[in-house]
């Protein structure tokens, strides 16, 4: 990939970039010199711009050559390659609950895709008080399809094989998820930071159970050693824009070949995080719904998948047993990923507490007290969590002892 010639685009440069790719130039309508371009960068890593025409709008997305919130930590150029190639192999898969990809350029590492301006960002969103019943299902069936169409069950290993080489070199950004999830919040290292006094205590408690460091070591294994399926690789309620009738999933290019549970675990952990940070009795009771109906699309969809009618592709993993046997191959397998969603949503919520990055959700509580109180209970949870993954069988046991932390006073009261 040629680095020489790469420079950072200001809006005069991305109307000339964009005059130079006519489909997209027509797609905008107009002159170049008409085009609105307008900075919505949110992330930390990247450039992000919408650029609006007569005709259309598109949003361009530009890597820098170091984090954008800090520009001391010097990246490679090469994520927006790896959204891009994401994009590619799961857009035919998700039926439209992706951004549609447009452009790549691998000298600018400039990415182009559909504009979601009418869209909202999903944590923004719940803030706001929105109650979206179908979202859930939404990225639950999104991450099924994705998972599956991308994994040996549907595809021979040897293209299995030439995707996990591909995204195998996005080790600058796996670095970064072994680093800030798995990594950092366990030990005493300057990125990490809390707010709130009141989760020193736990800090420590964490860090010095022998079965929550013994369950963290064990995922982060798993993270590293269980190629399944092609992930999003950071699929939080900020990587997903919606409406109440359309979801999309953007922002890919931390992609990876892991394990399945990595995806959902990551999504519901964030619903976790809302949960304690709502003050509101029917929202926490929608997130609820959210994640059980979250878990129950995924299961049901990655399921149906696997038992199409429709002969598999030659090559793939065709069934050794049947009837029976089959059932029970397939449920231990579904378990499985089930116990990696619990466990690395309770590593989400925690790095997300007490790491480098975290959340807007509990942003919105004036009292900080209360706000301390509500961080204590998320990081609370979290920690019992892990500190019994093997009690954590089923999803509905995740979501009974949710519950019950929130009677014990662990969470906000209404």
């Amino acid at each position: 990939m040629d680095q020489t010639s790469y420079r950072t685009l200001d809006a005069g440069g991305i109307r000339a970039f964009l005059a130079g790719l006519p489909a997209i130039a027509t797609r905008l309508g107009g002159l170049a010199e008409q085009w609105q371009v307008r900075e919505v960068s949110d992330g930390n890593l990247n450039n992000v711009f919408l650029i609006t025409g007569p005709a259309g709008e598109v949003c361009l997305k530009q890597s820098l050559p170091h984090v954008r919130v800090d520009p001391s930590w010097k990246m490679p150029l090469d994520r927006t390659h790896f959204e891009a190639a994401w994009l590619c192999a799961i857009g035919p898969l998700v039926g439209g609950l992706t951004t549609e990809y447009l452009h790549f350029d691998p000298v600018l590492y400039v990415l182009v895709v559909e504009s979601l301006s009418g869209h909202t960002v999903l944590r923004t969103a719940l803030m706001q008080g929105a109650d979206w019943p179908e979202v859930a299902p939404r990225i639950g069936m999104f991450v099924a399809r994705a998972c599956f169409g991308t994994s040996l069950l549907a595809r021979p290993f040897e293209d299995v094989f030439d995707a996990r080489r591909l995204f195998a070199a996005n080790q600058a950004l796996t670095r970064i998820t072994l680093d800030l999830v798995f990594d950092d919040p366990y030990r005493d290292h300057p990125r990490n930071h809390w707010h709130d006094s009141a989760l020193s205590p736990i800090v420590l408690d964490i860090r010095t159970s022998a079965a929550t460091l013994l369950a963290v070591e064990n995922l982060r294994r798993r993270f590293l050693s269980q190629p399944q399926a092609l992930l999003h690789g950071d699929l939080h309620t900020g990587s997903i824009m919606s409406t109440a009738d359309d979801t999309r999933v953007i922002d890919g290019e931390f992609a990876l070949y892991g394990p399945i549970g990595f995806d959902c675990g990551m999504f519901v952990g964030n619903l976790v995080l809302h949960f304690f940070a709502t003050p509101d009795l029917a929202a926490r009771q929608a997130v609820l719904r959210d994640i059980d109906g979250f878990w129950r699309s995924f299961h049901a969809q990655f399921t149906a998948l696997w038992n199409a009618d429709d002969a598999p592709p030659p090559g793939t993993l065709r069934p050794l047993a049947y009837g029976p046997a089959a059932h029970v191959a397939q449920q231990a397998f579904m378990d499985e990923v089930m116990g990696d969603t619990i466990g690395f949503a309770a590593i989400e919520i925690i790095r997300r507490l007490i790491g480098y990055a975290h959340t807007a959700d509990f942003d919105s509580i004036t009292d900080p007290r209360l706000r301390a109180t509500c961080r204590a209970g998320a990081l609370a949870f979290a920690y019992y969590v892990l500190d019994h993954l093997a009690d954590m069988r089923t999803i509905a046991d995740f979501l009974s002892c949710l519950e019950e932390n929130e009677r014990k006073g662990l969470s906000i009261r209404a």
